[in-house]
């Protein structure tokens, strides 16, 4: 019987874990994103109120 109780407290350690670090994963994963859209809303933040959107556009397109 003992052996039965200590193998349900380490499968539920090991859920624990896994969900900890499932919530992880996806909080990083988050973070990730959330700096990218920063980033590209900076990169055309600075293109839009710089003046020069006109001529880069019909240049490069």
């Amino acid at each position: 019987m003992e052996l039965q109780t200590r193998s349900a407290k380490l499968a539920q350690a090991k859920t624990k874990r896994l969900s900890h670090r499932v919530g992880r994963a996806l909080m990083m994963l988050g973070a990730a994103v959330v700096g990218a859209i920063v980033i590209i809303a900076i990169v055309l933040s600075i293109l839009f109120f710089s003046g020069e959107t006109q001529e880069f556009i019909y240049m490069n397109f």
